[in-house]
């Protein structure tokens, strides 16, 4: 399901009707926003509009202790939603031969604001290394406005890029450069990516 922008914003945009039976069509336009959404999830480093599942995580529990929260793992996203097993989340510990589920175990707790992950019961443990696995889900519940028109604008150049007759997008007889208004469009983009990607410490 499209998240960042619809089908209706990209056709008030180009000022072009896109309906099931135009070209380009309704479902090919959805396509195409919502491999943008996974390219702007991907760049930005976060996800807007909702709740969306993360890749499998490997953490080495570290030699730090905060007094009445444990051993903290600081996870890759923020806004992480509560633990739930039944929505496909898990905490798995490895025990020296395999991982074993400790998704309802008690002593771990979420901060799921800033993302960490604290493990009472490990501060004298050995065992260390990618000693924990995890899954979980993350996400704003909104989408800003700049992402939306960051969204719109990308999904706008591909159709654009992609038009090889003038039937498919037509583009009027006012003298719009489109090269110039794709150049503006890209420096938006590059602007909003900027302004709201997220900043990763690589260990």
């Amino acid at each position: 399901m499209v998240t960042y922008c619809t089908v209706a914003d990209v056709s008030d945009f180009l000022r072009v009707p896109i309906t099931a039976t135009t070209t380009p069509n309704k479902a090919q336009v959805e396509k195409i926003i919502l491999r943008k959404e996974e390219e702007m999830d991907r760049r930005i480093g976060h996800h807007f509009g909702g709740l969306i599942a993360s890749n499998e995580e490997i953490h080495d529990l570290p030699l730090l202790y905060n007094y009445g929260w444990g051993s903290p793992i600081f996870l890759k996203h923020r806004q992480v939603a509560d633990i739930d097993a039944a929505a496909g989340d898990k905490i798995e510990v490895w025990t020296g031969d395999s991982y074993s589920d400790n998704t309802a175990v008690d002593g771990i707790y979420l901060e799921g604001v800033l993302g960490t992950l604290s493990f009472r019961g490990y501060i004298y443990s050995i065992m260390r290394k990618s000693r924990i696995r995890v899954k979980y889900r993350y996400g704003d519940p909104t989408v800003p406005y700049d992402i939306q028109d960051c969204c719109i604008k990308l999904v706008s150049i591909d159709l654009i890029n992609s038009s090889f007759k003038m039937d498919i997008l037509p583009t009027g007889s006012n003298g719009v450069d489109i090269s110039a208004s794709k150049s503006d469009w890209r420096a938006d983009i590059e602007n909003c990516i900027d302004n709201r990607q997220e900043i990763f410490f690589i260990p």
